[in-house]
């Protein structure tokens, strides 16, 4: 930070920290519904450059990218889950979509900084929870997910979006039965999306990310732990820090 902030200011940044936390709320509280493609519209930016979205395989970049992959795509597969849970259950109407899944992401440990020109932010947080999704068996199957988040944000016409969510998934395993992440490691992502199942088939498709790179290890039990996001460290600019985007990515293809 190139100089000391006024009383003023400091006040204006505690709002803005709470203004986040509250963004990031609500996007836990639309991808546990379901509501991807709400949660774009509303608190995704679609006007900074180079938004992405991340998980442990790659990036999706620019809005209409993370619309189709994080929004269309999980929109269709929630239709082919209900047709796979209706071969079980036909009571369920074709207006039940949704119905036999409960996804939880909940947060915590924030971290929080705020940029002393006070137009953009990052932020950190862990998240455990879990998913429970519609197999291609017609069945629910729950299964345990524990994550980070490292996320950029801009300010929009005075309010503030995410512009660079980076999803590291640090283990995953079924709910049920005697095996743990430890017995089912994987060094794979999870699938692209937003589920995590033993029965991939009820994902119908996971798209290819438009850069494809390893962002994030998850655990193994032969190596230590890498690619841990980076703390937000005070700044005064977005150009003096890190970003949680793919910028250094494209950067290098130019």
């Amino acid at each position: 930070m190139s100089r000391e902030l006024t009383i003023e200011e400091k006040i204006q940044r505690a709002l803005d920290i709470q203004e986040v936390q509250n963004v990031m709320s609500k996007h836990a509280y639309y991808h546990g519904l379901g509501l991807n493609i709400e949660e774009l519209e509303n608190i995704w930016t679609q006007k900074a450059p180079n938004a992405s979205f991340a998980q442990n395989t790659g990036y999706w970049v620019g809005y209409d990218s993370i619309m189709y992959a994080y929004g269309t795509i999980h929109l269709a597969n929630q239709k082919v889950a209900l047709a796979n849970l209706q071969k079980n259950y036909p009571s369920v109407s074709d207006d039940d979509l949704g119905a036999g899944t409960l996804i939880m992401h909940t947060l915590t440990t924030p971290i929080i900084e705020i940029a002393g020109d006070g137009q953009t932010a990052k932020g950190l947080w862990y998240t455990p929870g879990q998913v429970t999704e519609i197999g291609g068996d017609g069945y629910p199957s729950a299964m345990w997910i524990w994550e980070k988040y490292g996320v950029d944000f801009v300010k929009e016409d005075g309010e503030w979006k995410i512009w660079h969510m980076q999803i590291c998934t640090d283990c995953t395993c079924p709910v049920a039965g005697d095996t743990s992440w430890v017995t089912t490691v994987t060094t794979s992502a999870a699938p692209a999306v937003s589920a995590v199942l033993k029965d991939t088939e009820t994902q119908g498709v996971s798209p290819t990310p438009d850069i494809e790179v390893t962002t994030y290890n998850s655990y193994s039990n032969t190596q230590v732990p890498q690619n841990f996001p980076k703390f937000p460290e005070p700044y005064w600019t977005f150009s003096e820090t890190f970003s949680y985007g793919a910028e250094h990515l494209l950067e290098n293809n130019d």
